[in-house]
């Protein structure tokens, strides 16, 4: 097992959370209700993908960030 730190972009919040081996991203966002979210090691790092194992990924003790996704587009002209 290793303890883990997410980091919740926007609120300050940290929650802590053990995995095992096989733990997917997508099942630590799960259990800590943030469906909403990716995670990733860092806020320059690439996300880790839902289905992807990150046990392997991080370390014990490792501060991991939950960010949503940003919403690329263009804002519509106000005349």
């Amino acid at each position: 097992m290793k303890k883990l730190s997410v980091v919740v972009a926007g609120t300050g919040q940290i929650r802590d959370v053990e995995i095992q081996p096989g733990t997917t991203a997508g099942d630590i966002l799960n259990q800590l209700s943030l469906a909403d979210y990716l995670l990733s090691k860092g806020p320059n790092e690439p996300f880790f993908a839902a289905a992807e194992p990150v046990y392997d990924k991080v370390k014990d003790g490792e501060k991991i960030f939950a960010s949503t996704k940003a919403e690329v587009g263009v804002l519509p002209l106000c005349a």
